[in-house]
């Protein structure tokens, strides 16, 4: 790392209030500018080429007694530095060498504010630190998005409208985006992020990282503007427990406060990931690097993977000799079925306990000694909970489940991410941390790499996904496609797929304890290369699975966390092909909506060498049979192109590995 200074201009502008200056900050070799204009307010703009791709309302803290961000203290200093570093993380999602390079701009507002901005090759990032004694309120943060008119928004709303009594940031944060121009997001929607700008010089996804004990940042927008302006749940003053068999402790009054907090502290960063094409953003990881460093001394134990996951099938098996269900038997079956394929994971999701009280088991279950059976086949347990009843005895719950021997804990409906909630989310992660407990939270909001100081949290949802096929048509192809290059900017996202019952366009039918996706099979298992999570699920039932053991096989040996990722073409909601490695091994996948397509792929990426390539890809009657898939295998190179045909709401993987090493 060095330090010193960077090049850049910094201007006089005193024609402006406050005597403004402006600041240049350049990404170390993309052509990407921060333009940050500094007196008694503070402002971003975003320039990707000479272009301006977005900009910043006024940008600060209103914190009783101490700061406006309208009337900012005399800008009393800046500071600049280049850091050129490595990020190895725990837990690789995309890669397991991060390369950590930025140039950085730090503005100093008297002795108790300070304001830093940092430039990467795909984003812009700042955020605010205090040096005030003692706790504050947080009065207020002003943020926001104004872009030009006509650029386009991927956005997803809360999915009410407020009216008397009405509180619009609860939500699950399961949504579809729609596709519309800024000006023309309804101005009385909220959005929970992150969201995706196409301006007319590059695409711009906005998110947030760092976020503890503090509120999560939401949008609206701005009457009259191609703006988005900031909205943050304030702090609860009053909550009550609704719900029949799940549930919540939901706010029914708060404060006209976001938080109280510590006055010495650093505040989330605010994320623009920038990127001249869709592709481009697959690979974007920024919040992880913009996250807090490793929190844990011991990490060895925290191993990724696979497993099952039986409540969207309702446990519905055949082929057995017993009736399937809430029951021993059942999970006996489930847990062989793991053993047998190489799952690392045996889930048992809702309905394991009563769900208002996790101490009180399903006498039907044998849990303690089905996770005994499980740990003598090498497979793990994974424990649902209701989010309301953990909190009431965490401590308790947690040590009962180590010492059953469970490998972790799946958490949710939280559905809030006020700053409460998100004390309740990071006490979770690190003191199931300190009896290794794995972690996956269900019914929150986005991450916000949270997971690089606890990497026992492996995986979140916050995404419509596989289970809305119970009761919707809302996870379609186009949907899978959206998500990687919207949601999946701010994290690890869990779909829980690889549905064996397949519907065309056609055919689809909402089944409830049988549900089908939308798409091929064959895209199903795509999913599995192209979202990223270092847990994974296998929702379909293992009755099946075993019916199809060479699809099985190739499904289970996927990776789930990576070395490196290539994203390769596609467009947001349309098409998309990424190659990822996991040591010597390539993965190819495609996925496609509703239009069934032809993409051509070149195999530059390799090392030089050959290759033996194992191919699953849609069959020939896929367009009307969406479970017609074809498995087959052949030598490629790095010269070569590969022709990927997609069926409608199709998908395709390779498996490339080096010719001569074993394979399975």
């Amino acid at each position: 790392m060095t330090t010193g200074g960077l090049a850049g201009l910094m201007l006089a502008a005193c024609a402006l209030p406050a005597c403004a200056e402006t600041f240049r900050l350049r990404a170390p070799q993309a052509p990407l500018e921060a333009v940050v204009q500094a007196g008694g307010t503070l402002t971003l703009e975003v320039r990707y080429r000479g272009k301006v791709v977005a900009g910043t309302p006024v940008i600060g803290l209103d914190i009783d007694g101490h700061l406006r961000a309208d009337a900012l203290p005399a800008l009393s200093g800046s500071a600049r530095r280049s850091v050129d570093e490595t990020i190895r993380p725990v837990v690789a999602e995309k890669r397991s060498s991060i390369p950590d390079r930025y140039n950085e701009l730090r503005l100093s507002f008297g002795p108790t504010l300070a304001a830093t901005f940092r430039a990467y090759d795909d984003g812009i990032a700042y955020r605010f630190e205090t040096a005030i004694d003692g706790e504050v309120t947080v009065r207020d943060e002003r943020a926001g998005l104004r872009v030009a008119k006509g650029d386009t928004a991927w956005i997803a709303l809360s999915g009410c409208r407020e009216e008397a009594g009405v509180d619009c940031f609860q939500t699950s944060y399961e949504a579809n985006y729609a596709k519309q121009a800024v000006d023309a997001v309804p101005e009385d929607g909220l959005a929970f992020l992150p969201v995706l700008l196409r301006t007319a010089g590059a695409y711009v996804g906005f998110t947030e990282s760092d976020l503890r004990d503090y509120p999560g940042l939401w949008l609206r927008r701005v009457p009259g503007e191609p703006a988005l302006r900031g909205d943050f749940p304030r702090y609860p003053l009053e909550e009550k427990v609704f719900g029949g068999e799940f549930q919540q402790s939901l706010v029914v009054r708060r404060a006209d406060f976001l938080a109280r907090t510590q006055g010495r502290r650093s505040y989330p960063w605010r994320v623009l990931m920038v990127s001249p094409d869709a592709a481009g953003l697959l690979g974007n990881d920024l919040v992880y690097r913009l996250a807090s460093p490793l929190g844990l001394d011991d990490t060895a134990w925290i191993e990724p993977g696979k497993s099952t996951e039986e409540w969207i099938t309702s446990r519905v098996l055949h082929g057995v000799d017993f009736k399937s269900g809430l029951n021993t038997d059942t999970y006996r079956y489930y847990i062989d079925f793991a053993a047998e394929y190489g799952l690392q994971y045996m889930m048992f999701d809702a309905g394991w306990s009563d769900p208002h009280d996790n101490a009180r088991v399903n006498p039907d279950i044998d849990v303690p000694g089905l996770i005994a059976y499980a740990r003598g086949k090498g497979v793990g347990v994974l424990l649902w909970n209701e989010a309301h009843a953990l909190s009431q005895d965490l401590e308790a719950a947690l040590d009962r489940y180590a010492a059953w021997g469970a490998s972790g804990i799946m958490v949710d409906f939280m559905d809030r991410d006020d700053q409460p909630m998100l004390r309740f989310q990071e006490r979770v992660a690190r003191e199931a941390a300190k009896r290794h407990l794995l972690v996956n939270l269900h019914g929150v909001a986005k991450p916000t790499g949270l997971q690089r100081a606890y990497p026992n949290l492996l995986t979140r949802e916050a995404v419509l996904g596989h289970e809305y096929d119970m009761w919707s048509d809302r996870a379609t192809p186009g949907h899978a496609a959206t998500v990687p290059f919207v949601r999946m900017l701010a994290g690890p996202m869990d779909w829980e797929g690889g549905a064996m019952l397949n519907g065309t366009q056609k055919t689809f039918r909402v089944v409830g304890e049988q549900p089908m996706s939308q798409g091929t099979r064959t895209q199903q298992l795509a999913q599995y290369v192209v979202y990223d999570s270092p847990l994974q699920y296998l929702a379909g039932t293992p009755s099946d699975y075993r019916a199809e053991p060479g699809f099985t096989r190739i499904l289970a040996d996927i990776p789930t966390t990576w070395d490196e990722t290539r994203p390769l073409q596609g467009e947001v909601g349309e098409y998309l092909a990424v190659a990822r490695r996991a040591g010597d091994a390539w993965y190819v996948a495609a996925m496609t909506d509703w239009a069934a397509r032809t993409l051509q792929v070149p195999l530059s990426f390799l090392p030089a060498g050959e290759y033996e390539a194992t191919i699953v890809a849609d069959g020939i009657n896929a367009d009307r049979y969406a479970a017609d898939y074809r498995i087959e295998s052949r030598a490629v190179g790095p010269k070569e192109t590969l022709r990927i045909e997609l069926a409608s709401g199709g998908g395709f993987v390779a498996r490339l590995v080096p010719k001569g090493e074993a394979t399975r």
